[in-house]
């Protein structure tokens, strides 16, 4: 499960599972009891990668306040002494995202996003989210170091020779692109 598939439906607590679509129906699947629905194109459904929360500087999404809370918690709940007392609760975001933006970041959105942590916990997403990210990053430092290798082959000059420099373009083409495209009319017999 990723957290792309991850859902939240106004009205309705806790995280769904987005098993299947249509243009005007979605059935989703409760995390916490496994049990399938309907969600209609008039709820409103929220995957969690489409959430951010304010900051001084920009938002920031749900997904990377996810991941660093489990880096942050050592890859574990947050236990619920936290979660019940607000002063522990604001410590605990000022800790793991300092420049959270105070004004705009309530007590209660707090709740809520441990609260879906503590789910996506539960359920291995994050661990699924964290270990697919890693092998996202090695396979873009492994292209990277490739393409750093061929920039610094250079051609040799047989190479350089096989192109043709001295093609004659039409008289109203700007460009070898547009030589290729434009079509002359054939002769008349």
């Amino acid at each position: 499960m990723e957290l792309k598939e991850i859902l939240t439906i106004s009205g309705k607590s806790g995280l769904f599972r987005l098993v299947s679509n249509n243009r005007s129906t979605f059935i989703v699947e409760s995390l916490n009891d496994g049990k399938r629905f309907p969600a209609f194109a008039r709820d409103k459904v929220s995957p969690l990668e489409e959430i951010s929360i304010f900051t001084n500087e920009d938002d920031m999404p749900l997904k990377e306040v996810f991941l660093k809370l489990y880096d942050f918690n050592g890859k574990a709940p947050v236990d619920a002494e936290v979660y019940g007392n607000n002063d522990k609760l604001k410590q605990l975001f000022e800790d793991f995202v300092p420049d959270y933006d105070h004004d705009r970041v309530y007590v209660s959105h707090m709740k809520k996003i441990v609260s879906w942590y503590n789910d996506l916990v539960a359920h291995g997403v994050l661990e699924n989210e964290l270990n697919s990210s890693d092998d996202e990053e090695d396979t873009k430092n492994d292209e990277g170091a490739l393409q750093l290798k061929n920039n610094d082959n250079k051609p040799n000059m047989s190479e350089l020779k096989k192109t043709n420099v001295n093609t004659q373009m039409p008289k109203n083409a700007t460009s070898k692109a547009q030589s290729r495209s434009i079509t002359t009319k054939p002769k008349a017999k």
